[in-house]
């Protein structure tokens, strides 16, 4: 799987964190095809210095030409949402060209709620937090372009496919 190696060391640096966008789709059970890794995470400063770090041994830089390390400031981030409608900071690695983690700066979910409601699967022993598909559901209604909107169908027809599959369980 694409990015077990970024899943992993989360997971043993104890990064807080979910999955979100189409690979969230692809991991609650739905094909969604898709190449990069959008996540939400914990913006303090500890955890996101963490992040950052990890990224970095990992191999993987910034696509703007910053330093990561701006991130670390609110009000940089803020700055940057504001002048330049920064949404989502991108890294890429410079050997895997197809590989590149979204870090949004924004969602309409605050990370504590995504975080508490989170599914946690796990993948080759690898723990990968997911957002709960009623928080992909309105982060992809926030977003409303028609990708989106197709998701949320998508969304909304696994949920009932579990439902029917709790009922027939009892």
């Amino acid at each position: 799987m694409f990015y077990l190696d970024v899943f992993r060391a989360f997971d043993q640096r104890k990064i807080r964190y979910a999955v979100v966008g189409a690979l969230a789709i692809n991991l609650h059970g739905a094909p969604r095809m898709t190449a990069d890794l959008d996540i939400v995470a914990d913006l303090n400063r500890g955890n996101l210095s963490r992040l950052l770090e990890t990224l970095a041994e990992l191999g993987y830089r910034p696509r703007l030409p910053v330093d990561a390390k701006n991130l670390l400031s609110p009000e940089v981030r803020e700055d940057w949402k504001k002048t330049k409608g920064l949404v989502a900071f991108t890294f890429i690695h410079p050997k895997i060209q197809y590989q590149e983690v979204d870090l949004l700066l924004e969602s309409p979910i605050p990370f504590e709620e995504a975080d508490r409601n989170k599914t946690v699967l796990t993948v080759e022993s690898v723990r990968v937090p997911v957002i709960s598909i009623d928080h992909l559901i309105a982060m992809k209604r926030a977003a409303g372009r028609q990708q989106d909107l197709d998701d949320i169908e998508t969304l909304e027809r696994i949920k009932q496919f579990r439902k029917r599959g709790q009922e027939d369980d009892r």
